[in-house]
């Protein structure tokens, strides 16, 4: 058996195993391996009411695997000298220095250090309205001088950045990334708000509360809570609003094999002739940070620019993050939707779904199907 043909049947039958073990619904699995796309890997449903199957084109909302897409687009622009790290935001959006905000820098908004972790009294309903959310954040006071300590900008760091680059471009946000990803590679199916169009909008899966793991696993089934969240943040973003509007921090949407291509675009020498980001870029982005006080993210203690950093393990699950692999870096998103690149092993994999596992087991299936690819390719997963 050929070895694309034996990597893709490997992955294939993993993402089927996932959703008989853990609760899944419906996935994709995409990997570029040394700049060749090997897998391109589906099963599952994208609707429950209707039945609709998952395909290569369904589309999936992947939470904060935007962000890792939206620190792209920064460092982009640092590279060409529209942005600087160590510029505050201010200069690119000089309303949100009010209320002692002026020394917030793009490194701080990148690496999670702003002092500004979460929105309070916005309504869910302003999430997909850059200008409304930026308003809320102009009028916000920090919780710590910049860089004194760390936390997870859940939705603030799409605001943060998507407002600084807003002011730095004079364009949309969703316009920049399409300039700066989308049309480089010629990606067709990625959006930081999907288009009016029945023939883009009819593909976008449902997300749904996941179901719950087999009993063989052990791991329980969901409480009573734990579905209720899962299944208020799926009401959340199955909307037309969710859809259609800009949340740099959570609201791409996209699928597997477009996904891959941003991260596969990262290996030195490029993707079709397009690299992304060079190699001192990467370099820099890759560096992990902590406040000053010593705190990290709480899901992760390796983050870099914008991007989570791989050989760190989840401490509600157990398992890595993005990858073992210590030069590994990408994103992951609510209920367990992954992406990473790995240079070392020139390998990018991006699993897209629209089950919202709990942080308990949402990586296990992650885990499930890295594992598979990387036995397929012969690579050492557990060091």
């Amino acid at each position: 058996m050929p070895i694309v043909s034996a990597i893709q049947s490997a992955s294939t039958l993993a993402l089927q195993e996932a959703i008989a073990q853990f609760g899944e619904i419906g996935l994709q699995v995409a990997v570029i391996h040394r700049g060749a796309l090997v897998v391109d890997a589906v099963a599952g449903i994208a609707d429950l009411i209707t039945g609709r199957p998952v395909d290569h084109d369904t589309l999936f909302l992947v939470f904060s695997n935007s962000k890792g897409v939206t620190a792209t687009v920064v460092h982009r622009l640092v590279e060409r000298g529209e942005m600087a790290y160590d510029a505050p935001l201010a200069r690119y959006w000089p309303e949100f220095a009010k209320h002692g905000k002026g020394n917030v820098t793009v490194r701080h908004a990148l690496s999670h250090r702003a002092g500004l972790p979460e929105f309070r009294n916005v309504p869910v309903a302003d999430y997909p309205s850059l200008f409304r959310t930026g308003r809320h954040l102009e009028d916000a006071t920090p919780d710590w001088a910049p860089g004194a300590s760390m936390a997870y900008h859940s939705m603030t760091f799409g605001t943060l950045l998507g407002r600084a680059v807003e002011g730095a471009t004079g364009m949309p946000f969703g316009d920049v990334m399409r300039a700066e990803v989308a049309h480089p590679l010629g990606l067709q199916d990625i959006w930081f708000g999907v288009p009016a169009d029945d023939s883009v909008t009819r593909r976008i899966a449902t997300l749904e509360a996941a179901h719950d793991p087999d009993p063989s696993t052990g791991l329980g089934p969901m409480t009573h809570a734990e579905h209720a969240d899962r299944a208020q943040s799926a009401l959340d973003f199955n909307t037309t609003e969710a859809h259609t509007g800009c949340m740099p921090a959570a609201g791409l949407i996209t699928n597997a094999r477009t996904l891959v291509r941003h991260y596969g675009a990262m290996r030195e020498g490029g993707l079709d002739g397009v690299q992304l980001l060079n190699p001192s870029t990467i370099a820099q982005a890759t560096v992990p940070y902590s406040g000053a006080d010593g705190a990290h993210v709480a899901w992760t203690t390796r983050m870099g620019l914008g991007y989570a950093l791989g050989a760190a393990t989840h401490p509600f699950c157990g398992f890595p993050t993005v990858a073992p692999w210590p030069d590994a870096f990408g994103h992951t998103g609510l209920g367990g939707s992954i992406s990473t690149y790995c240079p070392s092993h020139d390998l990018a994999v991006v699993m897209t779904k629209n089950a919202l596992a709990p942080s308990r087991f949402s990586f296990r299936a992650w885990d499930h199907v890295l594992r598979a690819i990387a036995g397929a390719l012969g690579l050492d997963y557990d060091g």
